[in-house]
């Protein structure tokens, strides 16, 4: 790194920001933010790295970079978030920035179609793209193969391996009904491993390995889901922002007067493993209406929860399940 070269330094917020080096110490820079002109700061020689050329500039992957290293990653990562642009490469991993909005046409059937036998990064990056390079790789090496999926809570997990399993039962399943009933299968296993955490509604409290299994002729027959790492502290204690398990509040919103009687349901903050945390349910204007004033907590008659869409799908399996 030279005098009057663009670089990243350090930043307590924003994690790194753009400057010029004005001087070289020992094991110091001396750093001149590009915003703020005239004034300079000491930044260990460590924790500064080379910037590109035009750092508007943005790449699908992340190793086509002049210079790769944390700061212009997260920097090309940052330019195409912005531009809706929210997967991006290094390689065969695919990082995948949360919209918390849904992208128009992103995921829709034409999409799917595209990516079909497509290699990586023959096109933008994508979800379909991993899954549709690890279906060809099983089908050519004629060996399991396996995606990872990992991230923070709220990052969009399970979102992803919706679209994974989505875009593998439309694209080589079967055609019948079986590749509907994996997908389909999602909200219930949710409604026994999802909670309301501080930073996600709808977050996953579990492990889960999903087994997609195929036939023969490479199609989509059936598949098996085992759980593991259930995080079963929460049964007995949540903060005061979040919630238990939603099934709980299902039953207690949604079951039948008989199952209601036999499980001696009432209201959320009637019982113990409920009461400590938040007693909200997730309910839309409509289906609020059809949930009884005798089985929602005083929190619950006040405030409803601000995701319509999980707001209805809590509701509607509430009802099928009782």
């Amino acid at each position: 790194m030279e005098d009057g070269k663009p670089v990243w330094a350090p930043h307590p917020a924003d994690g790194f920001q753009l400057g010029m080096i004005v001087d070289i110490g020992a094991d110091t820079l001396t750093i001149e933010p590009l915003n703020q002109r005239g004034k300079t700061f000491l930044a260990p020689m460590s924790q500064v790295f080379p910037a590109e050329d035009d750092v508007n500039k943005l790449v699908d992957d992340n190793c086509s970079l002049m210079y790769l290293n944390e700061a212009t990653l997260l920097n090309n990562v940052r330019v195409r978030y912005n531009k809706d642009h929210i997967y991006t490469y290094v390689a065969n991993i695919l990082i995948a920035v949360n919209p918390y909005y849904d992208v128009p046409k992103l995921y829709g059937p034409d999409t799917i179609k595209s990516y079909r036998g497509k290699s990586l990064g023959t096109l933008p990056p994508h979800v379909y793209a991993i899954a549709d390079k690890t279906y060809r790789d099983m089908k050519v090496l004629k060996m399991s193969q396996s995606i990872i999926v990992s991230g923070e809570s709220g990052a969009g997990k399970t979102e992803n391996t919706k679209f994974v399993l989505r875009y593998l039962t439309t694209t080589y399943g079967s055609g019948q009904d079986i590749d509907e009933r994996i997908v389909e299968a999602n909200p219930l296993l949710e409604a026994f491993g999802n909670a309301k955490t501080v930073r996600n509604n709808n977050s996953s409290r579990f492990g889960k390995f999903v087994e997609i299994h195929f036939n023969e002729k490479n199609a989509v027959v059936g598949g098996f889901v085992s759980h593991y790492l259930l995080e079963k502290s929460r049964i007995c204690t949540q903060s005061n922002e979040e919630r238990n398990y939603h099934i709980f509040y299902r039953l207690c919103a949604g079951a039948s007067e008989d199952i209601k009687k036999k499980l001696h349901l009432d209201s959320p903050d009637s019982f113990r493993y409920l009461n400590r945390g938040c007693t909200r349910y997730f309910a839309s204007k409509d289906s609020d209406k059809q949930i009884m004033q005798s089985r929602k907590s005083p929190e619950s008659k006040k405030t409803k929860a601000e995701n319509g869409t999980l707001c209805d799908e809590s509701f509607r399996y509430a009802i099928t399940i009782s």
